[in-house]
């Protein structure tokens, strides 16, 4: 392999692990990513650091201006409820194509996705007020595997970058208490059981008010505490 692919394996490989961190919650939003520092932490050469983070960028999970370099994004009311307009309206037709085009190999693998999310704790072991990244990561899978059968490369390329952009307005939302009301592994299931029986008014209208619901849930619990890193 030539240098150049080199560094464009590496940039990858460190774009994929400054994304999981930014999913996990290490970066707050608004946190400046200084690549000499990214560098040593990621052990990688300012170069592959700075294409890593254009191409997360192109995720909306880094932010970039002139005279301020890189940054996480900080969360904004507004923007979220636009984010979750627009993955509604994209995953629908999404999820109405996969019903329509996906055979059953999708199905399978939606359904191993589902049991994957089924049996990930949603909080992390000893912390019951914070999410567990395992079931984040479990959680994405899941939605992902519900569009894909739509065979459209670009229509799947928005969902997941819409999908990543809502991620963090999940990540860094205040603790949500367990007297919550609202029954998250009910609302995957029934998606789910629509999705089987080929029903795609019930199963589209099932994602929709699954993504609203949430939508709500996260500016009722919008996070007081989360400031710029210095």
């Amino acid at each position: 392999m030539s240098k150049r692919g080199d560094a464009k394996s590496l940039a990858l490989d460190v774009y994929q692990r400054i994304r999981q961190d930014i999913f996990d919650g290490r970066f707050a939003p608004g946190a400046r990513l200084q690549p000499s520092l990214l560098g040593k932490a990621y052990e990688a050469s300012t170069t592959v650091i700075r294409e890593a983070l254009i191409l997360l960028s192109g995720d909306r999970l880094v932010q970039s201006s002139i005279g301020q370099g890189f940054f996480v994004p900080m969360l904004d009311r507004q923007e979220l409820r636009d984010l979750t307009l627009i993955r509604c309206h994209n995953e629908k037709l999404a999820l109405a194509l996969a019903i329509e085009r996906g055979g059953v190999e999708w199905e399978t693998e939606v359904l191993a996705a589902h049991h994957r999310l089924t049996r990930t704790p949603r909080r992390s072991a000893g912390d019951e007020l914070h999410g567990n990244p395992e079931w984040f990561s479990a959680h994405r899978a899941f939605h992902s595997r519900l569009v894909e059968a739509c065979g459209i490369p670009a229509l799947i390329d928005i969902c997941e970058k819409l999908a990543s952009a809502t991620e963090i307005y999940r990540v860094w939302s205040s603790p949500v208490t367990t007297s919550s009301a609202r029954n998250v592994e009910h609302e995957h299931a029934e998606i789910l059981a629509a999705v089987l029986r080929r029903d795609t008014d019930r199963a589209t209208a099932l994602l929709l008010e699954h993504y609203h619901a949430t939508e709500e849930k996260l500016l009722a619990n919008w996070p007081r505490d989360v400031s710029p890193a210095p």
